[in-house]
């Protein structure tokens, strides 16, 4: 596809030839570029993902949902699924959420205006003090976010920014199509775990201070956002799936798997903060 500006049109953007000699010299898909004296952040295209990947996602629709779920629309990928990230970084621009510009996409890249610097990287060593406001001010906007019909996809503390001096909260990575094959209250779901299951990543802290840095975190969404039916449902419905889980294999595993370790603490803080009236 050709290179197509979205709104708003900003002046001396990267051309092709920029982004094609700066994503070669490039470690990953994603980096930036200097260019009419700003700071550009450049997603470049890649294949279609994985069948494994996949996999996983039509996984997360057995565990919500109850049923399998589509993979080929799991399998974006190519200019295909740069447009899509764009298509959404406007809409919610245009709602009035602060998420990055979107100077141009085609020809196997997405150019974004600077969001800020990654959250993740100025509070991975923090202490517990210094995590409480911060994770508590992130879990709180994104029941905010979710209450104003939204979703992100992503919402991992990795996929935060701060822009200016910390006074904005932005969020990036909008490439998961799960619109295509899961309803709102299921994404909004995946959004919560994907948050806290983030929040057990600090090396630094306890194994009660994580759980209960979790709790804080649900807390602060719950105050934020009063989850609907059909979210209450699909949460009760994981929750369950997890207990089982944990019961039966997860119980081998649990103590050689840091992957799993995290997950049932996750689904432990969930449950211990979810109204008991909410619980499988």
């Amino acid at each position: 596809m050709p290179m197509s500006g979205i709104a708003p049109t900003f002046e001396a953007v990267p051309t092709l030839d920029h982004l094609r000699a700066a994503a070669r010299r490039a470690r990953g898909r994603v980096f930036s570029v200097q260019q009419g004296g700003r700071r550009w952040v450049v997603k470049q295209a890649v294949p279609g993902r994985g069948r494994a990947r996949a996999w996983g996602g039509a996984l997360l629709g057995r565990i919500l949902l109850g049923y399998w779920l589509p993979r080929t629309p799991l399998r974006i990928g190519g200019d295909r699924q740069l447009h899509y990230e764009a298509g959404r970084l406007q809409r919610l621009h245009r709602a009035g959420e602060v998420v990055p510009a979107v100077a141009q996409v085609g020809e196997g890249f997405l150019v974004l205006e600077d969001g800020g610097a990654p959250l993740w990287r100025r509070i991975r060593h923090a202490g517990l003090d210094a995590l409480r406001p911060v994770i508590a001010r992130v879990a709180g906007d994104l029941g905010r976010f979710h209450g104003a019909g939204h979703w992100h996809g992503g919402a991992q503390l990795r996929n935060y920014l701060l822009a200016g001096e910390g006074e904005r909260l932005v969020r990036i990575d909008f490439e998961e199509p799960l619109d295509e094959v899961m309803p709102l209250a299921a994404r909004q779901v995946i959004d919560l775990y994907l948050l806290i299951h983030s929040i057990t990543a600090f090396r630094q802290l306890s194994a009660g201070e994580t759980t209960g840095l979790c709790r804080h975190a649900l807390e602060a969404y719950l105050a934020g956002h009063a989850p609907d039916e059909r979210m209450v449902a699909c949460l009760v419905r994981a929750q369950a799936t997890l207990r089982a889980i944990e019961r039966r294999p997860g119980r081998l595993f649990r103590h050689t798997s840091k992957d799993l370790r995290r997950l049932f603490i996750t689904a432990a803080a969930i449950e211990q903060t979810l109204p008991r009236d909410w619980r499988p």
